[in-house]
């Protein structure tokens, strides 16, 4: 059966399509993929069954299909969650969801519990929105479903599984590979982000015609400063001024966006070394409206941003992957303010079509964003 449908697969030309055919066809395929995705689990569970002293799902994913250990761990997992999560794996069954969709329940369930997910709107949002915008959806979801207990109950297991591991690959370069928890992790991010900001002026910014490095490797490089100053090996004029930026919500919860809840515990501690600053959601204007007089979002409308989008509108990208774009124009003719009201969080990516292909970027009546072909 599964020789027959690959062998017509195959087989089957897409060269004479047209764009709706071909739009067709990869909606097509998705289904197909999510439908043996689901299959996967169904195999990854029939395994876990078995009492015959053999392997478990993850060697056998790994031996059969040739994935990397990665992979099949990936695997594994899903399917240990699509049998605490039936609605989703009848879900992914039916190709209404993907795979990346069932990793993003997952995740929620592991936070709170699968009966509460099963309960949830998450799956009827899976099913009409992008992998990536659920994410932030389930981030949101999952905040209000913890208590304080349960989420120093999580940092506590992430601190606990906390690692960095340094090797030689085989094409002779060094290896750096490290695990933080969500707090440590988001702090690292800041600093390197600082340094590559500063890297990237360095190089000649956005309107270089002579970048002298990728964004890798501006990153690889920024890593190894830190590193290489702070442990004393070089010289250091001062340390990295970063910005880290953490919602405090009227309920007594924090989170920090693209990241998500936070214990109280950890605010309190970045409370003891951070600047602090208050940010109110108010329509009269201040302290973040400066109309046509500035071109640039300042630090107050950044952080503004930053907790009002979370990330790029369009694809959910981390905020040290975005830019602080004009809805309306700030150039000639348009002119638009630099208010609060009309700048939204956009990738790099995003931004390029926006600015260089015609897209414009048009809010939804739900408050959603889009990105409309010219």
């Amino acid at each position: 059966m599964f020789d027959q449908w690959r062998t017509e697969l195959h087989n089957l030309s897409v060269d004479d399509l047209d764009r709706r055919s071909l739009c067709d066809a990869a909606g097509a395929s998705g289904r197909l993929r999510a439908a043996l995705d689901a299959f996967d689990g169904r195999v990854a569970a029939a395994v876990s069954r078995l009492d015959d002293g053999g392997p478990g799902a993850s060697v056998v994913f790994r031996g059969a299909s040739k994935c990397s250990q990665r992979e099949a761990d990936r695997r594994a997992r899903r399917a240990e969650a699509l049998s605490l999560l039936p609605s989703a794996a009848d879900a992914l069954g039916a190709g209404t969801i993907t795979a990346e969709h069932v990793d993003t329940l997952a995740r929620a369930a592991q936070a709170t519990s699968p009966e509460a997910v099963e309960q949830s709107d998450l799956l009827a949002k899976a099913k009409c929105k992008p992998a990536d915008l659920l994410s932030k959806d389930a981030r949101e979801w999952t905040r209000r479903q913890q208590t304080e207990a349960d989420l120093v109950a999580v940092q506590a297991r992430r601190v606990a599984a906390r690692r960095s591991v340094i090797f030689e690959s085989d094409s002779g370069m060094i290896v750096l590979h490290a695990e933080f928890d969500p707090v440590t992790g988001a702090r690292v991010r800041s600093a390197l982000d600082t340094v590559c900001d500063r890297l990237f002026h360095a190089d000649g910014g956005r309107d270089s015609a002579g970048v002298e490095r990728t964004s890798e490797q501006r990153r690889a490089d920024a890593l190894a400063e830190l590193i290489i100053e702070t442990s004393g090996s070089g010289s250091r004029s001062g340390s990295v001024r970063t910005q880290l930026v953490v919602i405090a919500h009227a309920d007594g919860t924090a989170e920090i966006p693209g990241v998500g809840a936070i214990p109280a515990a950890e605010l309190a501690k970045l409370a003891c070394n951070s600047d602090l600053f208050g940010v109110v959601f108010s329509t009269d204007g201040q302290p973040l409206w400066h109309g046509t007089r500035a071109r640039l979002a300042d630090d107050n409308q950044w952080r503004v941003l930053i907790a009002r989008d979370g990330g790029c509108v369009i694809c959910t990208a981390h905020p040290s992957k975005c830019e602080a774009h004009h809805v309306v124009f700030a150039g000639f003719p348009t002119n638009g303010p630099t208010d609060i009201d009309n700048l939204a969080l956009v990738c790099r990516h995003d931004h390029h079509l926006i600015h260089d292909q015609g897209y414009t970027l048009v809010r939804q009546p739900d408050g959603s964003w889009r990105l409309v072909p010219p």
